[in-house]
């Protein structure tokens, strides 16, 4: 039951992993199957055997082995062999490097050898060997581990007793060898091993003064007074905390209900109008269009939708296939402005520019922060606009309600975790997500909101077929508007559509629509590809019992 109670921390620290970056391993393996062999000696030394299994999905080069000597010890003779082989051993701050190279999706079994210095102490009752062989700073998972600790000559008088996550695996033989049969084992865990034999099968180890079996008792009758006390608060946990999630987690999922068929019951209603194509009235800007009904994330072609806006406006004027030439810098909104300074302050010579200095200036790697810097700065306005606009409701109550109720639940996660009641912990963990997920997320589109996404979609999709005698009897704003939507949205219609959709204006007019907006698309694209490249162990102290430990890992 102690045990249980210790994977409470490992648990959540699973939730947690999806949210932080963790240590990136140059070899990715797993440890299948650990044997340790500790053979005692009569004079109070111990001759270590370890066996490891390793499953290796990558290339590697070899094993490493973390030991950490417990005071008053100390590791010597470290060796390692395969088959009978002996293997390279080098070591480096405190970790033994064990080289022996394979590829990807090899098995092999590594046997180490090392021997103990004053393993065993000895007592006036007993003699005692107490180590931790792996700690909390091991970063690797054992897949089953069994620990031996073998007497001289076979014993008697044999005690064991396992810690943390060593507790309740230890059987004593037929010979008197105490086995600890750990099994699996998560990274990052503490767990030492205690066994207690007759002082005289160890003449030769040097003795000290005192009794060490009462010692033992006393912490067996700890680990069994908790463990009685922890199944006590656990039958108290099952019957306070499940029906408390399965009552809260009602409540949740009923008012997330309620969200839901609101806002299902208000898009039916909209997808229930009769339609029959038109342009919407101009409520915001194609950018802010394409950002509220299409992507929060704008494509380059949004750029060449806005250059058209701006064309429309009046603000530019197209001299020719690549060359612009600004008329009026008094714009309606901040993100017109913003393209404005990019295309004829930095990039052009302030009255005019061209798309070929568009590939001159973005070519540069010296230009890429700035033209970077300015694009984010226009999306940001971009966003600030549609913001403006308030299209999503807020909901204060409901979405504090939400978040308490995710507090609840991350209590309730925590209480039913400490007392090893994995299922609700992981029921509450679920929502917990869903009720903080709900009070973040949850802003639905006004009514207005989804009518104007509602008809700017449906805009789109009647474009793709649209015939050239209803395009052409649109006047030319709406053309305009329409054409610069598409472009931003589904440049594949627009291209195809191109010939037909920008021949309703003549070169001469002023508008200069008739231009060929896809080639500066293309330009635009090609500029978003060529700046987006530019955004952009020791062994220690253990914390097993006299401050031993150690680890695994691979390289």
């Amino acid at each position: 039951m102690m045990k249980s109670k210790k994977i409470l921390p490992y648990m959540l620290a699973a939730v947690l992993a999806m949210l932080v970056p963790t240590q990136v391993y140059a070899v990715d393996f797993d440890i299948t199957d650990v044997q340790i062999d500790a053979q005692l000696n009569e004079d109070g030394t111990a001759d270590v055997t370890e066996r490891f299994t390793y499953a290796f999905e990558d290339d590697f080069n070899g094993i490493t082995r973390g030991l950490i000597a417990k005071e008053g010890t100390s590791i010597e003779n470290f060796s390692a062999s395969e088959n009978g082989k002996a293997l390279k051993v080098e070591m480096e701050d405190g970790v033994y490097q064990v080289f022996r190279a394979g590829e990807d999706d090899e098995t092999i079994e590594i046997e180490l050898n090392y021997e103990i210095t004053n393993a065993v102490e000895k007592f006036e009752d007993g003699a005692q060997f107490y180590w931790a062989f792996f700690d909390e700073n091991n970063d690797s998972e054992y897949g089953d581990m069994t620990i031996s600790v073998i007497p001289p000559l076979p014993a008697d008088e044999v005690e064991a007793l396992g810690y943390e996550e060593a507790a309740n695996t230890e059987r004593i033989t037929d010979d008197g060898t105490a086995v600890f049969e750990l099994g699996s084992v998560p990274d990052g865990e503490n767990a030492n091993v205690r066994a207690i034999f007759e002082p005289e099968l160890f003449p030769d180890a040097a003795a000290s003064g005192g009794t060490v079996r009462d010692d033992l008792a006393q912490d067996r009758e700890e680990q069994e007074n908790e463990a009685a006390a922890f199944a006590q608060n656990q039958q108290t946990a099952r019957i306070i905390a499940i029906p408390a999630i399965a009552v809260l987690g009602a409540l949740l999922l009923g008012g997330i209900l309620f969200a839901w068929i609101r806002t299902v019951r208000r898009k039916r209603q909209i997808r229930n109008y009769p339609y029959e194509f038109f342009v919407p009235k101009e409520s915001m800007s194609i950018p802010a269009l394409l950002h509220f009904t299409n992507s929060a994330f704008l494509t380059p072609n949004a750029i060449s939708a806005a250059i058209l806006e701006l064309m429309r406006k009046g603000n530019i004027k197209q001299v020719s296939e690549d060359h612009f030439e600004l008329i009026n810098r008094k714009t309606d909104h901040a993100h017109e402005e913003t393209l404005i300074e990019l295309l004829f302050d930095f990039i052009g010579g302030g009255r005019e520019f061209t798309l070929g200095q568009v590939e001159q200036y973005t070519e540069n790697e010296l230009n890429h922060p700035a033209y970077n810097e300015a694009i984010a700065e226009w999306n940001k306005n971009i966003a600030a606009e549609v913001k403006a606009k308030s299209f999503y409701e807020k909901h204060p109550v409901l979405r504090w309600t939400a978040s308490i109720l995710g507090g609840l639940f991350i209590g309730l996660a925590i209480y039913t975790g400490i007392y090893a009641l994995f299922p609700a912990m992981a029921a509450a963990i679920v929502l917990a997500m869903l009720a903080f997920g709900f009070a973040i997320a949850y802003a639905p589109i006004t009514f207005d909101g989804l009518e104007i996404r509602h008809h700017w979609r449906q805009l789109k999709a009647a474009m793709q077929n649209l015939p050239e005698s209803q395009w052409h009897a649109l006047n030319s704003d709406d053309q305009q508007r329409a054409y610069a939507y598409l472009l931003g949205s589904d440049p594949k219609t627009a291209e195809r559509k191109a010939a037909a959709f920008t021949s309703a204006n003549s070169a001469a007019d002023d508008s200069s629509f008739v231009m060929n907006p896809i080639f500066m698309t293309a330009i635009f694209v090609s500029a978003g590809t060529t700046t987006a490249s530019a955004s952009g162990g020791t062994a220690g102290s253990g914390a097993g019992v006299g401050g031993g430990g150690g680890g695994s890992g691979a390289f």
